[in-house]
């Protein structure tokens, strides 16, 4: 049985009634374009210290939830990527840090100039018992994949599904817990039903979040997998 809790709510409230270290791994993509809207109800800019604290906030819970040997990824960019760093030692020494950087080239120009982005960039993170020992010490920090620049079905920042597939293998095993405090339309919560992982969701937003149940829903029906979501 593969549990899927999808929350439709804001993750800062719902993250604090989760009980210490309930969470394997963390794959996520925090609204780090824009910190204000719906995404997390804030009014500012990415990279000043209002988000920087609303960060910290999150990362709070994220430290207690997760497990100390656990892995996880987090989207970025150049703006936020310290600021998504510094979130876990804010004012304090956290048990999870971030370890690296990887980047998924796509393979097409994006905005920006006089260089076009071409690239996203994702932080390794872990708890300070993780030895990362599903990530050969061979592997390259660089993901080649096409993955479209532009307007997508489900959502304005959309990832590749077959790139959070290879994310998950590399953090987690089946049958581990996930969490994704940003779920948006559910991409994190699709790969979770393909490879067998239980699935923690959370999305502000009601019109990404009914995209996020539909879809999950869909790839577990699909597999003649039990669903058992609780919303």
């Amino acid at each position: 049985m593969i549990n899927t809790t999808l929350i439709n709510d804001d993750c800062l409230k719902f993250m604090k009634t989760l009980n210490n270290g309930s969470v394997d791994a963390l794959i996520t993509d925090p609204p780090f374009a824009f910190a204000g809207g719906l995404s997390n109800g804030r009014s500012s800019i990415a990279d000043d210290q209002f988000f920087l604290y609303w960060w910290k906030d999150i990362c709070k819970e994220l430290d207690r939830i997760l497990r100390s040997d656990g892995e996880g990824f987090i989207w970025c960019d150049w703006r936020t990527a310290a600021i998504i760093a510094k979130g876990f030692n804010l004012g304090q020494t956290y048990n999870w840090r971030v370890a690296q950087m990887i980047y998924h080239y796509r393979e097409m120009p994006g905005q920006g100039q006089p260089f076009r982005s071409s690239v996203d960039m994702i932080a390794y993170c872990r708890g300070e018992k993780s030895k990362g020992g599903r990530i050969p010490n061979t592997t390259h920090n660089m993901i080649t994949k096409y993955w479209y620049y532009g307007k997508h079905p489900n959502h304005p920042a959309e990832k590749d599904p077959a790139i959070v597939i290879q994310l998950l293998e590399w953090c987690s095993d089946k049958g581990m817990t996930i969490i994704d405090p940003f779920m948006g339309s559910g991409t994190t919560g699709v790969a979770c039903a393909t490879l067998g992982r239980n699935f923690i969701g959370c999305e502000i937003d009601p019109k990404y979040y009914a995209i996020a149940e539909q879809r999950i829903e869909a790839v577990q029906a699909q597999l003649l997998l039990p669903i058992n979501i609780h919303d």
